[in-house]
């Protein structure tokens, strides 16, 4: 199969599987097709798998079947988080050739909560389509209101975790929400909220953290190698405000174990 093929099989089984079906425009406004193109392709995509998706009359578009099977991509949760991820990395670079063959070990993975699709393709799909959602969350604090309505705006994955950021009509405030607490999820009917009145998250701030001046000198120049825009012995992050306090956290908590003292200490002015 050639490989323009094998990464529209791709999109088509993603938009079926993790979105909310496919029309021959979305290949055209991906791949920059023709409408002729585009819907020889969903053709051949139906002729190699008879079984996969059907056409739903009254939406208008490719649905996938019941016992929809993906062979061009992975069913795993996770993994396709990480493919969004990595699509928002990558257009910071360029499209080079592949680099697979290079062996990568992500201890983090293996500690990684499990997240369900029927809780994560509803979230995904409010995030596009700006829709509002009832969930049933678990709280840190155990007498902390576990239903509420919420407006999904954005994705944030820190402390090795997904978390969403979005407006809570519940508790009529803006908050950060693990995916991996929400355990029920369906379509709610209040009209969907921004996140442009979301101080936290719309206003930036720069943070400052300088190596533990106990730390033997090497040491010190070797914390700040490890981090862009470590320079004159401080490493300067600019973020947003809501972002700001997982970077404190990550930071704060790294510590040198011989010598039971912090790596970093933040400077405050």
């Amino acid at each position: 199969m050639k490989f323009d093929t094998l990464i529209r099989f791709a999109y088509i089984e993603t938009q079926l599987y993790w979105g909310d079906g496919i029309v021959a425009g979305d290949l055209v406004n991906t791949f920059k097709l023709t409408r002729q193109t585009a819907q020889n392709i969903l053709n051949e995509y139906r002729q190699k798998h008879p079984t996969q998706m059907r056409y739903d009359n009254s939406l208008k578009r490719h649905l996938a079947e019941k016992d929809f099977e993906p062979h061009y991509i992975s069913q795993d949760t996770m993994a396709f988080l990480d493919y969004l991820q990595g699509q928002n990395l990558r257009a910071h670079y360029l499209n080079e050739t592949d680099w697979s063959d290079i062996e990568l070990t992500d201890v983090n993975r293996l500690l990684r909560p499990k997240l369900p699709r029927h809780i994560i393709q509803p979230v995904l799909a409010a995030l596009r389509h700006h829709k509002t959602l009832l969930i049933e969350y678990q709280p840190v604090m155990p007498d902390d209101i576990r239903v509420r309505v919420i407006s999904p705006n954005h994705l944030i994955f820190a402390d090795n975790r997904y978390h969403l950021h979005a407006y809570c009509h519940t508790r009529q405030k803006y908050l950060d929400f693990v995916l991996s607490r929400i355990f029920y999820v369906e379509p709610a009917d209040e009209d969907w909220v921004s996140s442009e009145g979301s101080y936290e998250w719309q206003e930036f701030v720069t943070i400052r953290f300088r190596p533990n001046r106990e730390l033997p000198k090497e040491v010190q120049e070797t914390l700040l190698r490890g981090y862009e825009g470590g320079e004159n012995g401080i490493l300067t992050i600019h973020c947003r405000k809501n972002e700001a306090f997982y970077v404190r956290r990550e930071l704060e908590k790294k510590r040198d174990k011989t010598r039971d003292m912090p790596l970093w200490i933040e400077i405050k002015e």
